[in-house]
């Protein structure tokens, strides 16, 4: 029985107010970036301006030749499925536990996402992927999830092995390093949504990087059309007569959200590093209770925690994930929910009764068993992790907030 002292009990919350961190931060200088744009103009057609001072700034980060900006992470990835040549009757092998954009655009290309299992920490499992190639097999797609790193060596070792494309979805994952490298610079592109939860956000907006010349002309083409795609691609190169009118799309972002997002990239690798203290300080609170982290700190992936997601497991903790939210949302920190939009793929209707614009399928996704993604996705809960140092009151408050409320409340969940 749970004591009645709590506030989902009708007992006094133990927050005066309720704990939701804001993101993201709108700041003087995110200000007056935005309005510096507006007055220079609310559409760019060609690759100029912002547009090109984004793309170029963050390929230079990830020393990468070509960065192609688009309204979403999902029509970058898009672009990215396209310009591979992927068409109706061609394979991608995709996690299932992921956010489902990973995957979804293949259907407009007539392309069957072929699922495979993560691992124990979330991340696509490597020995899921080669039974699941055969000769339809096109490319691999991978998702950084939460902002942790996949086991990239081992499978950029199996895309190598059975001459696979990869495409990293780097999402979750801004920032992120694998063996100190970071992550969208390992598979033949990389793919970040810059949406405004992300951690370099532009309210919406994608990016993909590449440094293969023909896969960067075949994105353009997908939603870049007339001065961009004309200005990009040379007129010797075989894509150059479509230039004018493009394939049907229109990906341009938005100039006044890349404006914003310019400004922030300065302080990304701040912001990180202040994330990992943070997640750290958030790993001892758990570590008083039996809430695990769904993932620890490896010596080879770093995360740059997106969210800091974890387990609750009811046969251990003897209360439920749902139990825990609903007590904490009583006591005033919202901050903390149940992801349920990141399902695992094969429990949504698209995956086991694929339809498509272009053409008809007569087999789904599923070819095994997904024991880790669903025992995740049934215990899984998140909450946010704070870009402020340990010197700034603003997140020192939020995760004082996440303690203050969890210790009070789970002697309560835990009594029979």
């Amino acid at each position: 029985m749970i004591s009645g002292d709590l506030a989902i009990n009708g007992g006094e919350p133990i927050l005066d107010r309720q704990a939701t961190y804001c993101w993201p931060k709108i700041d003087k200088d995110g200000e007056k970036d935005v309005l510096e744009q507006l007055r220079k103009g609310l559409s760019i057609y060609d690759r100029s301006g912002v547009i090109k001072d984004f793309e170029d700034r963050f390929a230079l980060l990830h020393g990468k030749k070509h960065g192609l900006v688009t309204s979403s992470g999902t029509a970058a990835i898009h672009s990215a499925f396209y310009s591979l040549g992927i068409s109706p009757g061609d394979e991608v092998i995709c996690p299932t536990y992921t956010f489902f954009a990973t995957a979804v655009p293949l259907f407009q290309l007539g392309a069957l996402p072929v699922l495979a299992d993560c691992d124990e920490y979330g991340s696509m499992n490597p020995d899921e992927i080669e039974p699941l190639v055969n000769q339809k097999t096109k490319a691999v797609v991978i998702t950084h999830m939460w902002g942790l790193p996949c086991n990239i060596g081992k499978i950029r070792k199996i895309c190598d092995g059975k001459n696979l494309p990869l495409i990293e979805d780097c999402s979750h994952a801004h920032g992120a390093t694998y063996n100190g490298k970071l992550v969208g610079t390992f598979g033949k592109m990389g793919v970040w949504s810059l949406q405004a939860q992300k951690i370099i956000c532009a309210g919406e907006g994608g990016i993909m990087l590449t440094d293969d010349d023909l896969v960067y002309d075949r994105a353009q083409l997908l939603g870049h059309f007339n001065k961009r795609a004309m200005q990009e691609i040379p007129e010797s190169r075989p894509y150059y007569k479509y230039a004018v009118t493009g394939l049907g799309l229109k990906y341009r972002a938005h100039p006044l959200g890349i404006a914003f997002a310019l400004g922030q990239l300065g302080r990304l690798e701040g912001w990180v590093k202040n994330k990992r203290h943070n997640a750290e300080r958030i790993r001892r609170i758990l570590s008083q209770t039996d809430i695990v982290p769904l993932y620890p700190e490896l010596n080879d992936r770093k995360s740059s925690y997106y969210a800091f997601p974890m387990l609750v497991n009811k046969e251990i903790t003897g209360f439920s994930r749902e139990l825990l939210v609903s007590a904490m949302h009583a006591e005033g920190f919202t901050d903390i929910d149940m992801p349920n939009s990141t399902s695992p793929l094969h429990g949504f209707a698209a995956f086991n009764e694929p339809v498509s614009p272009v053409t008809k399928y007569s087999h789904h996704h599923t070819r095994g068993s997904y024991p880790n993604a669903e025992r995740i996705a049934s215990q899984i809960v998140k909450i946010s992790v704070p870009v402020e140092s340990p010197k700034e009151s603003v997140g020192e408050r939020f995760i004082d907030s996440f303690e203050k409320v969890l210790l009070k409340i789970l002697p309560s969940l835990q009594s029979k």
